[in-house]
């Protein structure tokens, strides 16, 4: 550890004393003063030291929200007095000396929520908990469940198992963080060669011995003969502990062992009494979910079930990052259905719905997620996030990686790349080089490649990486070629412009990211360039049909001065082994599940030092997928905030899922597998309190035509404006039936305007939204404002009809980003700015709250329809006669609201556009 390093630590602990909101850059300095009355720290660069802590303590995290049962009654606090918290102190211990910045004080607060929900281990008698800890991808959740595991324990839990994904190298790097946080040793020294050395917590002192009956071998998951020759008793003095893959032979393995402790009860069942369990199901939404019927339960949920049924007293928690499958769980289940393990019948149990509690972990402000990857707008609080820029177009795949790979193709092998890889491997150099300047040289640096699931078109991508490496290395060691050049004009065009894209609009403050000049970056070159290796990442350990033969398990531990990686891989790279330093990804592979496609995105994470330097190579379709997960997500979040401040319990929570709006099932995204949507096809969905607008619009003549005779048809149905300006045409008392008229006429992909219309007539059935105010939005400048392609020129001016007399007006302009369809650059917020969304209110302010202006517009119940007719000239392939029809809408929160059914229809998929997965493991 080095100087600053130490320094900063210590700094940390001497601001534990202030509560971590009071903690101001004068405190910061004073404790600051005092490290440098200690020996050893008086060459330390203090203005460094304290602008460190000032960004450390920027960094903070809201408050965890949860739903919860009736029955579920709070007992933590009041017997807290009695636990002796040895694992929690000596977790808390190693992971302030392991980072003095890391927010345990946090970890803390969320831990004690979750176990406060749980039962508490001392309650006689039978008990069975379920429930659910939502967080979000890669950030940190191993980190909470590992410090929820030593509270557990403490308060009396004997037996924790945790079930760590369907891949080895997954359970592997788990079992290792447990090794680390909670067991104290090395689970592979110890089990194999009965050696016991100590390890992250176990340097730490405690009283309390834990036993684990799987190690961090990559075979150590369970094996009934270990675990008998361990010969710990399992609800005994010292608590035991499992890590073990989502396998059915595993599963069945362990089911087995475990019968021999059950003993017959009152009923005839056989139980394993007086042993509180705490199961931990990581990826809670992958594999444990039931596709099947109530009595034909696919294998891995059957056995999950069986085994928890196996205790009169266990408490199960899944962790995830897209729950959308698990709250779609029916919460009825057949109370008589068994199963043969092997040769023993045994009863199944309850299904995995978390009937008694979800709590909803927020991400620190550091976090680097979708929201911050490709943007969002909240329109209830009217919140505008708009994307880093660090994603970049790879829509050069074909012929290399068809977009179509399927069983008809795969064998025809790739022998180049396309250019955009070449550009991302490029990009990774020049992350490693740089992150060199920024005093980062012993950090992990990785890039995943991830654009197949066939393990030979796995193996000749990683082959044909490898080889572009070793041409890139040499031309940077001898100086020769093209690739400095092209590395140069890369840094010049592309690497200074995103770092002061970033530092202008990161939330937090980095002060470790700067711009560099070409000649520092160029000097570290050849010490980055020598440290890059490239690894295949499959499931096939036999080499003998293999091209590429480094293929051994990424080992990030090994690398004690870092390790550089390009990682090329499937499903092990989308659900498996976390990527350390994670900075380029070049990313093809295409999956229509919500759940999939998020956990898919491993590039989520925490940056510090190098977000900068981050970069997404993807397609068009892509973004427009992620982007529309992400609103759908945080519209999810939001109604989850909602309920947890109404005091609501997991089973009222019908969870609202904007569907995709692809009308053609071939691009269409669905929320999660169809047959774990059985019982949920339809949800009934209101639109009390939101906002909608158009940002996105289809290239295609056609239907810009037909919207704008739809536009037309709607001006000639309303009266006289109550007020005509150069810039605005504004109605008020508006009838509900042409609004109507006009959404159902609309043609667009993006927002279900079928769906909208249908709402509205069915509020006016019942006497409400029936008075509306619409406003059509003109541009009064005779130059345009708005960036891009039109900038400067002339305000292009169309006459509207208007209650029989033509109006001569300018048609406004926007960035719009042209590919397959033209999209708004910043986002959401292409119609509705807040001028607009106060357009018809009487506000005196000039510039009130969006608080307050949702607050009027509430008090007067008044929804508005605001119309834009943008300027067609923004894209060659339209005609430049005719406007480009926009609208928003915002719907006044109001009650007694209808609602309309919002059907999450099972989509039929084209099965030549999904890939069979042959990533498996040789030993399953």
């Amino acid at each position: 550890m080095n100087l600053l390093k130490s320094a900063r630590n210590i700094a940390h602990v001497l601001l534990q004393k202030y509560e971590r909101k009071a903690v101001t850059n004068e405190i910061i300095s004073k404790e600051v003063e005092n490290i440098f009355l200690m020996p050893g720290f008086i060459g330390i660069d203090k203005e460094e030291l304290i602008s460190q802590l000032e960004a450390d303590f920027e960094v903070y995290s809201k408050e965890a929200t949860s739903l919860v049962a009736e029955d579920v009654k709070p007992w933590l606090f009041d017997e807290k007095s009695k636990i002796k918290p040895d694992l929690w102190d000596r977790y808390r211990i190693y992971m302030n000396q392991k980072d003095a910045s890391f927010p345990m004080d946090s970890i803390d607060d969320i831990t004690d929520k979750i176990l406060d929900k749980c039962v508490n281990p001392k309650t006689k008698g039978s008990w069975d908990r379920r429930g659910m800890v939502v967080g979000n991808v890669q950030s940190g959740k191993t980190a909470n469940y590992t410090g929820l595991i030593n509270k557990a324990t403490d308060a009396g839990y004997k037996l924790i198992i945790v079930i760590a994904g369907i891949h080895n190298s997954l359970r592997a790097q788990t079992q290792n963080r447990i090794d680390e946080g909670f067991i104290g040793r090395d689970s592979s020294d110890f089990i194999l060669r009965q050696r016991n050395i100590k390890i992250g917590v176990g340097e730490i002192n405690a009283d309390t011995e834990i036993y684990s009956f799987t190690s961090s071998d990559a075979k150590g998951d369970f094996k009934r003969d270990i675990a008998t020759r361990i010969n710990v008793p399992i609800g005994g003095q010292s608590p035991t502990v499992l890590v073990i893959k989502k396998n059915k032979n595993i599963l069945e393995n362990l089911i087995l062992w475990l019968h021999q402790f059950a003993a017959e009860g009152e009923n005839g069942d056989k139980k394993i009494f007086n042993c509180p369990l705490l199961l931990i199901d990581d990826e809670a939404d992958n594999a444990s979910v039931n596709s099947g019927t109530e009595l034909d339960v696919k294998t891995i949920n059957r056995l999950i079930r069986t085994l928890l049924n196996l205790f009169n007293q266990n408490t199960f928690i899944g962790y995830t990052a897209t729950p959308y499958a698990n709250i779609f769980i029916p919460s009825s289940w057949s109370d008589t259905l068994e199963t043969m393990v092997r040769d023993v019948r045994l009863k199944v149990g309850e299904d995995l719905f978390p009937r008694d509690f979800i709590v909803n972990i927020p991400p620190p402000s550091n976090y680097i997620g979708a929201v911050q990857v490709f943007g969002f707008e909240n329109d209830d609080t009217g919140e505008q996030y708009e994307g880093l820029d660090v994603i970049r177009a790879a829509e050069d795949q074909e012929p290399y990686f068809p977009i179509k790979l399927n069983k008809n193709n795969k064998d025809e092998l790739p022998d180049n790349v396309p250019s955009s890889l070449k550009k991302a491997i490029k990009s990774f150099i020049l992350t490693c080089a740089i992150r060199r300047l920024r005093g980062q040289e012993n950090k992990h640096n990785s890039m995943l490649v991830h654009v197949a699931l066939y393990v030979k078109w796995i193996d000749r991508i990683a082959w044909l990486v490898n080889e572009i490496m070793r041409d890139y290395e040499l031309q940077i060691k001898s100086g020769q070629g093209t690739l400095l050049n092209e590395l140069e004009e890369l840094f010049e065009d592309d690497f200074k412009s995103t770092t002061e894209n970033v530092l202008n609009n990161l939330s937090y403050n980095d002060r470790k990211i700067k711009q560099h000049a070409w000649i520092d970056v160029r000097s570290v070159l050849i010490d980055a360039v020598t440290k890059i290796q490239v690894r295949a990442v499959h499931g096939t350990k036999n080499t003998r049909l293999l091209e590429y033969h480094n293929i051994e398990d990424i080992n990030y531990g090994a690398y004690e001065n870092g390790m550089s990686v390009i990682a090329v891989g499937g499903n092990r790279l989308a659900r498996g082994i976390t990527l350390e330093g994670l900075s380029v990804s070049y990313y093809l592979r295409a999956t229509r599940l919500y759940d999939s496609l998020m956990q898919m995105g491993r590039w989520f994470g925490y940056r510090p030092g190098y977000v900068d330097l981050c970069r997404l190579f993807t397609t068009e379709q892509l973004i427009n997928w992620y982007q529309h997960i992400t609103l759908a997500t945080e519209e999810m979040k939001t109604d989850f905030d909602k309920m947890a401040a109404q005091n609501m319990r997991p089973i009222d929570y019908q969870l609202k899922v904007r569907t995709h709006p692809e009308m053609v099932s071939i691009n269409r995204l669905s929320i999660t597998g169809a047959g774990k949507m059985r019982d949920h096809e339809v949800i009934n969905v209101g639109y009390s309190g939101f906002t909608i607008q158009t940002f996105i619009f289809e290239k295609n003549q056609k239907i810009v035509n037909s919207n704008y005779l739809s536009f037309e048809q709607l001006l000639s149905k309303l009266n006289t404006p109550i007020k005509v300006e150069s810039n605005t045409i504004l109605w008020k008392n508006v009838q509900a039936l042409p609004i109507i008229d006009f959404l159902l006429s609309y043609q667009q992909n993006y927002h279900n305007t079928e769906m909208l219309s249908s709402y509205i007539g069915k509020q006016n059935e019942a006497g409400l939204l029936n008075n509306w105010s619409v406003a059509l939005i003109l541009n009064s400048g005779k130059k345009v404002r708005a960036k891009g392609k039109l900038e400067g020129l002339e305000t292009k001016t169309h006459s509207f009809q208007i209650n029989n007399e033509f109006i001569e007006g300018g048609l406004p302009a926007r960035d719009f980003y042209e590919g397959k369809e033209l999209k708004v650059r910043n986002g959401k917020n292409a119609i509705l700015d807040k001028s607009h969304r106060k357009i018809d209110l009487d506000l005196k302010e000039s510039s009130p709250s969006e608080e307050k202006i949702k607050t009027e517009r509430n008090r007067l119940q008044q929804p508005l329809l605001v119309l834009m007719p943008f300027d067609p000239r923004i894209s060659d392939d339209l005609n430049h006669k005719t406007p480009l029809i926009g609208f928003g809408i915002i719907i006044p929160e109001f009650k007694d609201e209808i609602k309309v059914e919002f059907a999450a229809r099972k989509v039929e998929f084209d099965v030549d556009y999904s890939q069979e997965d042959d990533d498996l493991e040789d030993d399953d």
